[in-house]
Order: structure tokens, then C-alpha cells, then sequence
């Protein structure tokens, strides 16, 4: 089974760690009782960079690279936040390695 989870209502800017937290924690959340989980980023329109480190690059090292792909599925995001998705994985990788 398959759960979605909707962030627009922290939009359309994401961009302090309290909500950074509070979407981490939703979806690690649904982890708990979902196989895969969809984060719909509809109607968000940018998020910080540590905001995406916060929230997907602990995703990332909490599962490891081929459980964090095969469980989190990224729908509705734009170019632009593609691009930080991958930069605050980056990120975290980083400085997991110093």
C-alpha cells in the first residue's frame, strides 16, 4: 500500500525547521505503516535547502540510498525543488563523511 502525504499546507515556501520537522516526522510517520510513501509538493513552490536536508537528507541516510528510493516517491515538485531535494541529500551525505 501506497500513503500520500500533502505539504502545500506549508507553503508555498517551506523554509523554517520547525516545519521541516513537522513533515520529517509525517513521514516517518507513515513509514511505520505504509511500504511507500508519496510526498505530494503540490502547490509548494520552493523550500530552503537545510529545510531539505532536514527532511530528506535524514530520509536518505536514516533508510539508505536504495530503501530511500524504493520507499519515497516525490510527486508534483517542480524543477527548482527537485534541485534542492538533491542538494540537501548532497548535503547531508557531506557531512555524514566528515
Amino acid at each position: 500500500m501506497c500513503s500520500v502525504i500533502e505539504i502545500k499546507e506549508f507553503g508555498p515556501i517551506v523554509s523554517n525547521k520547525e516545519t521541516g520537522e513537522k513533515i520529517y516526522q509525517m513521514i516517518t510517520d507513515a513509514l511505520k505503516k505504509e511500504a511507500i510513501v508519496t510526498v505530494d509538493l503540490e502547490g509548494i513552490l520552493s523550500m530552503a535547502t537545510f529545510c531539505a536536508k532536514q527532511i530528506f537528507g535524514k530520509l536518505y541516510l536514516d533508510l539508505e540510498p536504495h530503501f530511500f528510493f524504493e520507499r519515497i516517491k516525490i510527486k508534483n515538485a517542480n524543477n527548482d525543488l527537485k534541485l534542492i531535494i538533491n542538494m540537501g541529500i548532497h548535503s547531508a551525505i557531506n557531512d555524514q563523511n566528515k
